[in-house]
């Protein structure tokens, strides 16, 4: 079971890395061709369940993942009000900062990663969020 999380998370990793093709087309990659892209020590690499308390609803919870490649960082946002994905993404040690576009406004997310758990902030013109996510998928 933990082999196949394993494979899944990295299929969904190398899917999210090469601008999100559809999961239709996901098997066609083999595991193998792209571990090294994903394989990291990297706290923040990974998929994270996680949760915006007081943050209006369908943006309240939902799914991110934060994938490496070379020295750059991708981040993607899954909620029930829709998929976004982050621009200007900056990363200092554990601590990584972007911007999501949410209906037509900036949304500023600022995280740190200690472990399994992320901690930080998204502000928007509704307010300042505080933000708790889980790792539910590591590339190790």
């Amino acid at each position: 079971m933990q082999n196949s999380t394993k494979k899944i998370g990295v299929l969904l990793m190398t899917v999210f890395s090469f601008a999100l093709l559809p999961l239709q087309a996901a098997d066609k990659f083999e595991n193998s061709e792209f571990i090294f892209m994903v394989e990291s020590k990297d706290d923040l690499v990974g998929g994270w369940e996680f949760t915006a308390a007081g943050a209006p609803e369908g943006f309240d919870s939902g799914f991110m993942l934060i994938v490496k490649i070379g020295k750059t960082y991708k981040v993607q946002v899954q909620t029930a009000a829709g998929t976004f994905n982050a621009s200007d993404v900056a990363v200092k040690g554990s601590k990584i900062t972007f911007n999501l576009s949410v209906e037509g406004e900036k949304v500023a997310v600022a995280l740190a990663a200690k472990g399994s758990k992320l901690t930080g902030t998204s502000t928007s013109s509704t307010g300042v969020f505080n933000m708790v996510g889980i790792k539910s998928l590591s590339p190790q």
